[in-house]
């Protein structure tokens, strides 16, 4: 399995939890309420869990090419829907 996280602080993690479900319950499984949800990507699950301050992400794959497309992805799409809030990019690290 190869995995990798982001952690992204800011006080709007719910709302962009839902942006981020929203963008992909039409292509792809998606399963998501205010704080958690989990999206079934073409390289890995992504796991997205919102607190007070922070929207964690874990992606979770195994084809190593596919998996490093989706971090991609994910990432750009979440710099989009967090545009106009400063600072906001997500940066992911590798678990394995």
């Amino acid at each position: 399995m190869i995995e990798a996280e982001a952690r992204i602080a800011t006080i709007e993690s719910s709302k962009y939890l839902t942006r981020l479900a929203e963008a992909w319950v039409h292509t792809y499984p998606v399963r998501y309420d205010a704080l958690t949800a989990e999206i079934q990507l073409p390289g890995g699950d992504l796991i997205l869990t919102a607190d007070g301050d922070s929207l964690s992400l874990r992606l979770v794959g195994k084809d190593r090419e596919r998996f490093d497309a989706t971090k991609e992805s994910v990432a750009t799409l979440v710099d989009r829907v967090a545009e106009h809030d400063t600072g906001v990019r997500c940066v992911w690290n590798d678990i394995s």
